[in-house]
């Protein structure tokens, strides 16, 4: 676990980070360490929290990146209420490891076919740099894996691993009726 300044100076070492700050709030009976970027071009917060990952490790303590256009200020210090706000109302996604086999298994088909470290389950597949090849690409590897075959709209409609294993069980449920 690194300070809160050696993260905020690290997301400052990204190229599309023009500010960054960050704090802990609590969140669901915990605290979580949530890094906020005022960018200056478009970057996702998770490839921000994998970037800081790659270099601070992942046990840094960072669970996740807000991307802000201007830096919600309270005075002279980050609005930790906003900060709040934004991970109840899920604009700042933070990361979950997998629950579940199921889970286990397609964070392995996304990472590979992705050729990403870090996706945590709730990490929007377009964010994450997936567009329609990508995912025509994944849900073969599903298909494979799992023998379901699953329609696109639907996936890029789920757009987390989360919400696919959703999908999958929901298909299991209706072949056994």
């Amino acid at each position: 676990m690194v300070g809160l300044a050696e993260l905020a100076s690290t997301l400052l070492g990204h190229p599309a980070v023009r500010d960054a700050r960050a704090t802990t709030i609590r969140h669901d009976d915990r605290d979580v360490t949530i890094g906020v970027v005022e960018f200056s071009q478009y970057v996702s917060g998770p490839e921000l929290r994998g970037y800081v990952w790659d270099r601070l490790g992942a046990g840094c303590g960072l669970d996740g990146v807000l991307l802000v256009d201007a830096m919600p200020l309270a005075g002279n210090t980050l609005d930790t209420e906003y900060v709040r706000s934004a991970v109840i109302a899920g604009t700042c996604t933070l990361f979950e490891g997998p629950v579940d086999g199921v889970e286990e298994r397609l964070l392995s088909i996304w990472t590979s076919t992705m050729n990403l470290k870090w996706i945590g389950v709730h990490d929007d597949f377009l964010d994450l740099g997936g567009d329609s090849i990508v995912a025509v690409e994944v849900l073969a590897k599903i298909e494979d894996e799992f023998g379901e075959a699953l329609d696109v709209y639907d996936f890029m409609s789920t757009y987390h691993i989360r919400g696919v294993a959703g999908l999958l069980s929901e298909a299991r449920v209706l072949q056994q009726q």
